[in-house]
């Protein structure tokens, strides 16, 4: 299990997840689902696949969320239950993935109606959504490319700003956010994520062949140069 901040080893958390509702809750919101990787890929092919399922999106994150806190903990948690602590609480649900996953995502979807993580934030009362959502990729008109490439931003990203920074209805650009847009905008390596080469390296103390001598094959089994001459032997002698 990733650690939780404050919440100690597995087997206490365990523990007074058993004894105490609130202590359940409040390990389930304490875990750290925007760095858990695995739980990103999950909640991100959940939400796309969510049309057909007709649930909301914030239900269909809750349900993530369950499976995989139950994969890590082996603590199952009442979604109903769950809820209904949050509001007798005056909780809201934590932020459940990166500012990186969202700012590639803004990126890489040009339509902000198919941007999945974004209105999920929306749903969950995370401004990093609407923010999400005004952040337009402009393509080039008129220019038939495939289909690969339309998916990708064809120019500089910009914000939609409104000029009066007093105004209520919008709001404020994050400055996490905007770093990260300008990183995977420039191509420079974003601080906190290693870096990968895509190569293999061959350890020359390993080879592919091996050291062992064959086993004989079941016609071989018994097989001796004696055996095998006074064989041929016999086989003379008959004709």
């Amino acid at each position: 299990m990733a650690s939780q901040e404050g919440t100690g080893t597995l087997a206490e958390v365990q523990r007074r997840a058993a004894e105490n509702p609130d202590a359940r809750y409040q390990a389930f919101d304490s875990y750290p689902w925007a760095k858990d990787r695995v739980f990103t890929e999950q909640l991100s092919n959940a939400l796309n696949n969510s049309q057909s399922s007709g649930l909301a999106l914030a239900e269909v994150a809750l349900r993530a969320r369950m499976q995989r806190f139950e994969q890590q903990t082996q603590i199952k948690i009442d979604g109903g239950a769950y809820a209904q602590w949050l509001f007798q609480n005056d909780r809201q649900s934590p932020r459940l993935v990166s500012e990186q996953a969202v700012a590639i995502e803004a990126m890489t979807v040009p339509n902000p109606e198919d941007r999945k993580l974004a209105h999920l934030l929306v749903e969950l009362g995370d401004p990093l959504g609407q923010v999400a959502l005004q952040q337009v990729a402009p393509q080039s008109a008129g220019v038939a490319v495939p289909s690969w490439q339309s998916a990708a931003p064809t120019a500089e990203l910009y914000i939609k700003k409104d000029a009066s920074p007093t105004d209520p209805n919008k709001e404020p650009y994050p400055k996490k956010f905007e770093e990260i847009v300008e990183f995977l905008q420039t191509g420079k390596p974003i601080p906190g994520i290693r870096q990968i080469p895509d190569t293999v390296i061959e350890d020359p103390s390993i080879t592919p062949h091996g050291s062992l001598t064959a086993p004989p094959k079941p016609w071989e089994i018994g097989r001796t140069p004696a055996s095998e001459a006074s064989g041929l032997a016999a086989n003379e002698e008959e004709t």
